[in-house]
């Protein structure tokens, strides 16, 4: 073979080999696409609805699954008064950066608490009920839930500290991680272990090694400690993933090991994963955290801009193939039910509340977060006025 031909041969097959990725990265982004846009609908506000789906399961409370997803933030200054402040000392502390930033906040006439504690989500057809000491107390004794647990990355972390700052540090032990819960008349106090740790799938840069999902040991021995005990679990993933391959691998993967676990009197969600935004506000390291901001949410969907080096723009798929994946085998009644708390469209629109400048993903303290958990205290409550004993997986969401 001349040098002319072997040139041609390689030039001929590397334009095929070029052509069938072009071919496979299109296909692959049609289906990414597809996902994201598959529940789009023309709701009020642009935003996702996921209730509009052939798939969706036919429950008993139509707002399980439905709360939060279409509603707008209203400010509202006596909320923050009532509800949007923790109390002192806090259960988890603030670190230096918080102290300096978040938590300098001094009051004044039109900022009497930080701006980001005065939104409330009025959602526009199913209320989101707020979560209070007294109230969480009540719906987990109601289920008989004695162990509760987070577990997923950074994000969830947030979602854990948010819950067990609600609780303050009077009723929540950390060193002991227990919540005491004691009503009116409680002879003997009625006690929750609650446990967070951090799942090391994914990776949390675009070109940093991949881990794989995997309960850590940690956990294992919390479910295993728990015996027939009934646990309340919050999972997700997401955030740390940058291939659409990966993540499904590592979703497949954690529902599987829920059904190995065969824990079939448990409750447990999935939490969506929550976007981050591009340039958010203050972007000075100067800027007078004690005078505070004075930023708004975003309105409408549309103002979202989510395309980030960090591939925030792939959440929203991600979480619409777990909700198809999640709706499919409830549907079909495989056993344990997983909800979808589905906390995407009310984060999307709080660019206002990030750790800025420093970080455009994780969110202040008390802010956003605290809302993922209204809304778990919604669902819950409702799970509860269809609960059967152990039977909520027939009693809310059923196979028909």
């Amino acid at each position: 073979m001349s040098k002319a031909i072997a040139t041609r041969c390689t030039f001929i097959l590397a334009f095929l080999l070029a052509s069938l990725f072009s071919g496979l990265s299109h296909l692959l982004q049609q289906t990414n696409d597809q996902l994201v846009n598959s529940t789009l609908s023309d709701n009020k506000l642009g935003k996702v609805d996921h209730n509009k789906d052939e798939h969706v399961p036919v429950c008993a409370d139509p707002c399980i699954w439905k709360a939060g997803i279409d509603g707008s933030w209203v400010q509202d200054f006596d909320f923050a008064r009532d509800y949007g402040q923790y109390d002192t000392p806090r259960a988890i502390a603030d670190g230096p950066y918080g102290k300096r930033t978040a938590g300098a906040h001094v009051p004044s006439k039109d900022a009497p608490f930080p701006w980001r504690t005065s939104w409330k989500w009025v959602d526009q057809e199913c209320p989101v009920d707020v979560m209070t000491y007294v109230g969480i107390c009540h719906i987990l004794k109601r289920l008989n839930i004695r162990r509760l647990l987070f577990y997923g990355d950074s994000l969830t972390e947030q979602h854990y500290s948010s819950f067990v700052n609600q609780m303050n540090s009077t009723n929540f032990d950390k060193a002991k991680g227990v919540l005491t819960c004691q009503e009116p008349g409680d002879a003997i106090p009625y006690t929750i272990r609650i446990f967070h740790e951090r799942d090391h799938g994914g990776n949390a840069f675009p070109r940093s090694r991949r881990g794989v999902f995997r309960l850590e040991n940690s956990t294992n021995e919390f479910f295993q400690e728990a015996n027939m005990v009934r646990v309340l679990g919050v999972f997700n993933i997401g955030a740390h993933y940058h291939n659409w391959t990966h993540y499904m691998e590592d979703m497949d993967t954690m529902v599987g090991t829920l059904e190995e676990l065969n824990r079939t009197q448990d409750v447990y969600f999935f939490r969506s994963t929550s976007p981050g935004h591009d340039g958010c506000q203050p972007t000075s390291r100067k800027f007078d955290w004690k005078a505070g901001t004075r930023l708004r949410p975003l309105t409408n969907f549309s103002e979202y801009k989510s395309r980030h080096k960090f591939d925030w723009d792939q959440f929203e798929g991600y979480n619409n193939y777990t909700k198809h994946l999640l709706l499919k085998r409830n549907r079909l009644g495989i056993q344990p039910v997983i909800h979808f708390l589905d906390i995407y469209n009310m984060t999307a629109l709080r660019s206002d509340a990030h750790t800025a400048p420093a970080d455009c993903l994780h969110f202040q303290s008390p802010g956003p977060v605290d809302w993922w958990n209204h809304l778990l205290y919604t669902y819950l409550n409702r799970i509860a006025n269809h609960d059967a004993g152990w039977g909520h997986h027939r009693g809310n969401c059923r196979v028909t």
